[in-house]
């Protein structure tokens, strides 16, 4: 009995022995991996059998294979405006090998707040009806574009898609498509077709968001077409120097005037300007600053059988053409007692000149229009409608790519009135670039007769507009 005993203390204690030891082999070898790394090193390696000088070598040829998958996958870069060109944007995708194709992103937000105070309570149409002239507070998202552009199977298969949307319509407005499918024959030639503007003048060709002021003018407003389908070309010749953009689209109107057209009547439509000293550069400022002194010099026609609308449709660039006045010319009684329009005749003819030079800059630009050919019921006053008027602007970049400061005026007449604007601003520009833009500006307005919601022209109105704009171009 005592032998078992004895046996099975000296058992007991040869276990607990054991166990003593192996846990303070794993104490040592924890205490060696915190403190001592090539002991835990060489530990995991003879337990392991792995080679460190051969793990590093597998290592660096798997790092070497990621890094040439890597280098061989477009990766997103951006390329921002330059003093002659916009910002190409983001590109996304570039490829050229197998299947070509190339994708870009690009656009422009204006954050406004426009405060009209009125002149006059009310004004008087041509029809005879007397409307009231309302004061104007408003913040608004006031344009919102989101572009897509590149090419696709072949370098020469162009391709732009794009939304314009605003908040000036109501924040349940939809975004309307615009966009353009091409054939780049050479830089002389492109062959597009696409929803686009109806490129009539050298403001509306120039366009947001590059204008020296908060937006376009009063007579560039009152003149122009508007947005539509159609197909043209496009292209430069004479080492760059020579521009141009001509085609034909539906009409002078994307909206209910080339929907609801009569007919195969079309709009044709052309614009070319020449820069013999020089590329002129992006708008009408010279925020640039550039040494060598620059000119530009440009004609635009534009001809069209169209109908005669009252009511724009969903989208603000909806054109209505109107009398000096600023009543509709599809109006009843606008064009005499008892008549009522149904078609006519639309032409427009422009011409242009810019000069910029060491921050300073002088542009103009001036409007030639006739209607006539009115068909319709009832007895026309006239035959025919002439108007004619002109925009101007004047500009000092006085701190180079910083700070500017500008006048503008435009002005227009016809046998039913006359209206004009005149006024100024400043423009700061962010970072020295045309992407980032504050203006602030202020506008006096006499018998104005525009009309779109997207500027501060309301269609017989007089008064002084205040307006304060952040651009911001990507």
């Amino acid at each position: 009995m005592r032998v078992s005993f004895f046996s099975a203390g000296l058992v007991l204690l040869a276990a607990l022995g054991a166990w003593g030891g192996a846990s303070l082999h794993a104490d040592e070898v924890s205490a060696e991996t915190d403190g001592a790394v090539e002991e835990a090193q060489y530990l995991e390696e003879s337990l392991t059998h792995r080679d460190p000088e051969q793990e590093a070598m597998i290592q660096d040829l798997v790092d070497q294979a990621v890094a040439a998958r890597l280098a061989g996958i477009p990766r997103p870069r951006y390329i921002p405006a330059t003093d002659i060109a916009p910002p190409a944007g983001l590109i996304l995708n570039h490829s050229t090998q197998g299947f070509p194709f190339s994708v870009a992103m690009n656009g422009f937000m204006q954050l406004r707040w426009l405060e009209f105070a009125r002149s006059a309570k009310s004004w008087t149409n041509s029809a005879g009806e007397v409307l009231p002239i309302n004061n104007i507070n408003t913040f608004n998202l006031n344009r919102v574009l989101l572009s897509f552009s590149g090419h696709v199977v072949d370098e020469r298969l162009v391709y732009r898609a794009s939304l314009f949307g605003t908040s000036d319509m109501g924040v349940r407005s939809a975004f309307v498509p615009l966009g353009t499918v091409g054939w780049q024959f050479s830089e002389a030639a492109t062959l597009v077709g696409g929803v686009t503007i109806v490129p009539s003048s050298r403001e509306w060709v120039d366009g947001q968001p590059w204008t020296v002021g908060v937006d376009r003018s009063m007579a560039n407003t009152f003149f122009r077409p508007g947005y539509s389908p159609g197909t043209f070309f496009v292209g430069s010749l004479a080492d760059k120097t020579v521009n141009y953009q001509a085609g034909v689209w539906n009409a002078i109107d994307g909206g209910q005037a080339g929907v609801l057209r009569k007919g195969t009547s079309m709009a044709w439509a052309g614009n070319t300007w020449w820069e013999p000293l020089g590329p002129f550069g992006l708008g009408y400022s010279d925020m640039e600053n550039r040494d060598d002194a620059v000119v530009r010099y440009g004609i635009s026609g534009t001809y069209a059988r169209t109908q005669a609308i009252i009511f724009p449709g969903l989208n603000p660039e909806d054109t209505i053409v109107r009398l000096s006045d600023g009543t509709p010319l599809a109006l009843s009684d606008a064009l005499g007692q008892g008549s009522k329009l149904d078609q006519y005749r639309f032409h427009l003819a422009t011409v242009d000149a810019g000069w910029k030079y060491r921050g300073f800059a002088v542009n103009f630009e001036y409007y030639f229009r006739l209607l006539n050919g009115f068909v319709g019921t009832g007895t026309f006053e006239r035959s025919s409608v002439y108007d004619h008027g002109g925009l101007g602007y004047v500009s000092w970049c006085f701190v180079p790519r910083t700070y500017e400061v500008y006048a503008r005026s435009s002005a227009l007449t016809g046998p039913y009135g006359t209206g004009q604007e005149y006024g100024g601003g400043f423009n700061w520009y962010v970072n020295e670039s045309r992407q980032g833009r504050f203006t602030i500006e202020a506008l006096t307005m006499n018998r104005n007769p525009a009309q779109n919601i997207l500027y501060p022209y309301r269609a017989g109105y007089s008064g002084t507009a205040i307006q304060t704009q952040f651009m911001m171009a990507f």
